[in-house]
């Protein structure tokens, strides 16, 4: 027999087939764990958390490039010519543009603009334009050797050189414009120049001052590509932050609401529906679970629209959850009892059925009242039930997100404050779910984020700890 069992049921092929399930099992359950706990000890933000091989060597080859032109005699020899013919020429485009702004703020005709400034400016200009031609492929690190998008020199200064030659093109033209408008032509040429001119001259005299400054920021740009350690500053941030505290306490503060409200509720119904004297109670009992049926999002946007200001319910209820805080937490825990009590109701009803009848009817028959039938009867005898139906729905509780993010983003919006910490701006009833995923979403804080969720895995692990104890305890007594 023994023989049979091991070629029917060979141990290796229970191995090949039991061993990937729970491999991959395992993996998908701890994996987000365990990433979690690493990058809360990080500076994980959007940016960094997984950016592209490209992004990183595009700085890093911008550095280089910038290091190069900063440190090698043959650039700086060629640098110091180029900005000194881009200086001189800006110089020149200056004065005329100086020239034409003070012959029409002297009452000159703009129609008879002397020849000589626009003739000078002309020329000037297409100096300009070939020198900036020349700047561009001599910065142009990618033609020195170092792949790369991003300029030493600025890439809007450059740009401002086309800006300039258009401009100097239509001001050729004064016929083509009133004397206002001539004018402000004019002004704008001026003050583009005297950008560039301010540029370049810190380009002339502090040159390597300037590529230090460069390699400076351009570091810092790689840094933030960068994930690094940073031990428990998310943590420090965390337990600085006031909105943090204003979760926790709407958090712990919705739990001890709603989940007296969800048991409470359920377990009335599955007492009144249990009620042999009510007729067509099977029916009821079917359509009463519906809110269990409905797709969640179809409820929420029920609720939503009932209890919006200008909702039926809103309005009769004088409720507006989107300015008022506590409106909104009211709604909160009504929508949550919504969703929650057939659950309730159902495991109540499951242990009503075993509850036996002779017990009921020897107490009927010792005079005991409804009450004290459903006191010392009936309740010591569903306790275990409603007990684990009430650790599940407080666990849910704990963990509310879609509830108030559905409803109105956790809002409103107000001034948070905790004792010895602070003050700011915030979601007045972000629960500790909601808090840590607007981190993320509005935020881009990830390492952030997952401190925060940490936090909640060691209140959950706390609260199961304490219900298991205590089911332990119940069920030796």
């Amino acid at each position: 027999m023994s023989s049979k069992r091991k070629i029917l049921f060979p141990t290796r092929i229970a191995l090949i087939l039991v061993m990937p399930a729970l491999i991959l099992y395992l993996f998908f359950n701890t994996w987000p764990m365990i990433f979690s706990i690493g990058i809360a000890f990080t500076d994980a933000t959007q940016k960094n958390i997984s950016p592209s091989p490209e992004a990183i060597d595009n700085w890093e080859n911008a550095i280089r490039c910038a290091i190069d032109l900063r440190d090698k005699p043959e650039y700086k020899e060629k640098t110091s010519g180029l900005v000194d013919s881009t200086v001189s020429s800006l110089m020149d485009v200056y004065g005329n543009l100086t020239g034409i702004k003070n012959y029409i703020e002297a009452g000159g005709d703009f129609l008879n603009t002397p020849l000589s400034y626009l003739r000078g400016l002309d020329r000037s200009v297409r100096t300009l334009m070939r020198v900036s031609e020349e700047f561009k492929v001599y910065f142009n690190c990618t033609e020195l050797g170092y792949p790369t998008s991003i300029s030493p020199i600025s890439k809007e200064m450059l740009e401002k050189f086309d800006a300039l030659s258009t401009l100097s093109g239509r001001l050729q033209n004064p016929g083509a414009y009133d004397n206002k408008t001539y004018y402000n032509e004019v002004v704008t040429g001026y003050n583009i120049t005297i950008e560039l001119v301010n540029y370049f001259k810190r380009l002339e005299t502090d040159y390597e001052g300037y590529m230090n400054e460069f390699i400076a920021s351009a570091q810092n740009e790689l840094d933030s590509l960068q994930l690094k350690f940073i031990g428990l500053e998310n943590f420090k941030k965390l337990f600085h932050d006031p909105r943090f505290y204003n979760s926790l306490y709407k958090t712990m503060l919705f739990v001890a609401t709603s989940v007296p409200l969800k048991v409470g509720f359920g377990v009335l119904l599955a007492l009144f529906y249990s009620s042999e004297l009510l007729r067509g109670r099977r029916i009821m009992r079917a359509l009463i679970i519906v809110p269990w049926a409905m797709p969640f999002l179809l409820s929420a946007l029920t609720w939503k629209f009932l209890f919006i200001p200008n909702g039926q319910l809103g309005q009769l209820l004088g409720l507006n959850m989107n300015n008022r805080e506590w409106d909104a937490f009211l709604v909160y825990n009504l929508f949550e009892t919504w969703l929650a009590y057939p659950f309730i109701m159902t495991i109540t009803q499951g242990a009503l059925g075993g509850v036996p009848k002779e017990v009921i009817e020897a107490s009927y028959i010792d005079g005991a009242n409804a009450f004290t039938r459903l006191r010392k009867v009936i309740f010591p005898l569903i306790k275990k039930p409603v007990l684990v139906a009430s650790i599940s729905t407080t666990g849910a509780s704990l963990q509310a997100f879609l509830v108030p993010l559905t409803l109105n983003g956790a809002g409103p919006t107000g001034y948070i404050c905790a004792p010895f910490v602070g003050c700011t701006a915030g979601y007045m009833n972000e629960m500790l779910i909601v808090f840590g995923y607007y981190r993320v979403i509005i935020d881009q804080e990830y390492g952030y984020a997952a401190s925060v969720y940490l936090v909640i895995l060691a209140i959950i692990l706390v609260y199961v700890t304490l219900w298991l104890k205590l089911l332990m305890e119940k069920g030796g007594k």
